[in-house]
């Protein structure tokens, strides 16, 4: 669905050959872009619907319950799952 939207907008509307070397790179950097975008909201979205079941006391109160390495270990492995 993307490629296609990818092709058209190359091929009709800046009217480029996909068999070029620029339109191929103009249609690369559309698809990739959009594609970029759509999986950064899902995983924005997604993410922003976990976190608000893990308010920062609730972490804390978790992560209080480790000390020393362990401690930034948990820490970590949260930052992991959850980077936002």
């Amino acid at each position: 669905m993307l490629k296609g939207f990818a092709d058209w907008v190359v091929e009709k509307l800046l009217g480029l050959d996909l068999h070029s070397r620029l339109g191929d790179s103009v249609d690369f950097f559309i698809y990739d872009t959009l594609k970029i975008i759509l999986l950064l909201s899902f995983m924005i979205f997604t993410i922003s619907y976990v976190r608000s079941y893990f308010p920062p006391e609730k972490v804390k109160g978790m992560l209080s319950k480790f000390g020393g390495v362990w401690a930034h270990v948990a820490a970590a492995i949260l930052g992991v799952l959850s980077p936002f």
